[in-house]
């Protein structure tokens, strides 16, 4: 049987995918890795790759490329999202990729990265045909889409510029933050979110998180002690809740953090401004719960490969 891979090189978290396409069902993962390599770090104000991150991400991609190579891989599709697409050296990060590992790496547009995502959400969530909004809190950006009913094309995406590597680095760095600082990040998210124009019949789309801010909130409902995408996916996470954990966060140290069931390690300076952002998205769209969503652009590059090979 044929194997095919997809990597997923974020600001935060670098993510592969090995499986078989199938005509059972959409996808038979034989393997899934992720690394944080913090990629997005100290990328602000200049927009440039630091030569530590470009270095750790470089090392998790020769590890990815070994175990495709020891897979069986005959073909992949790697995209990189907002932190190369708008780097200075972004170009150069993906040349030394290219020399130092042998991929190759595509740079995602924003409509890129918000469609492939969408067809990643809708192979787990396949059921619901009404209108549906996708957002994806990623490092460097955040992305939202919409889509009209099922099996339509996108009505909408965008590509905004708030990401929870970004906003940890520029509002959450004492520890604990405390609320004066969680305030002034939900009030630089609010004045983003509030120069957008809101899409018509909001009461009847179903709202989906996918990503790792999602599924790691999603993890931490659940106490999970190891990471299951079966119970992830469709877990429904309700603003109420939400809010408590950001309370408790904005008052917790990093130390501290790393004790709660269901974080995963490398995210505990990070969730509360993913969880942050997730509360202002509610707030500007009036949503009070979300379906979360394992699957997202790992898997919409996988398909998109498979039909690439037709």
């Amino acid at each position: 049987m044929q194997r095919l891979a997809s990597i997923d090189v974020g600001s935060n978290t670098l993510r592969l995918l090995i499986a078989e396409p199938g005509s059972s069902a959409p996808l038979r993962p034989t393997r899934v890795e992720r690394r944080i390599t913090r990629l997005g770090e100290r990328f602000l104000p200049t927009k440039t790759l630091q030569p530590r991150a470009i270095e750790r991400s470089i090392a998790a991609l020769k590890e990815f490329g070994d175990l495709m190579g020891q897979g069986g891989v005959s073909e992949y599709l790697a995209g990189a999202t907002a932190v190369v697409r708008e780097a200075g050296n972004g170009g150069h990060f993906l040349n030394m990729v290219q020399d130092q590992v042998g991929l190759r790496i595509r740079i995602l547009s924003g409509s890129d990265e918000a469609r492939l995502s969408l067809l990643g959400v809708a192979s787990v969530i396949p059921s619901f045909e009404g209108p549906m909004a996708v957002f994806d809190i990623g490092g460097g950006s955040t992305e939202l889409i919409w889509r009209a009913a099922q099996g339509s094309n996108p009505v909408e995406s965008l590509s905004l510029p708030v990401g929870v590597v970004h906003l940890t680095e520029a509002f959450l760095q004492e520890d604990p933050p405390g609320f004066e600082a969680c305030g002034r990040l939900r009030r630089q998210v609010s004045g983003v979110l509030k120069r957008l124009s809101l899409p018509e019949n909001l009461h009847e789309t179903l709202w989906v998180g996918t990503a790792g801010t999602a599924t790691t909130l999603a993890s931490m409902h659940l106490r999970l002690q190891a990471y299951d995408p079966d119970r992830i996916n469709g877990q429904v996470l309700d603003r109420g809740w939400l809010e408590e954990q950001c309370d408790g966060l904005a008052q917790m140290a990093i130390a501290e953090r790393r004790k709660l069931p269901g974080l995963e390690p490398g995210r505990e300076d990070i969730i509360l401004a993913g969880a942050l952002v997730t509360v202002e998205l509610m707030e500007r769209f009036g949503f009070c719960q979300f379906t979360v969503s394992d699957a997202g652009l790992l898997e919409g590059l996988f398909f998109e490969l498979c039909e690439s090979l037709g």
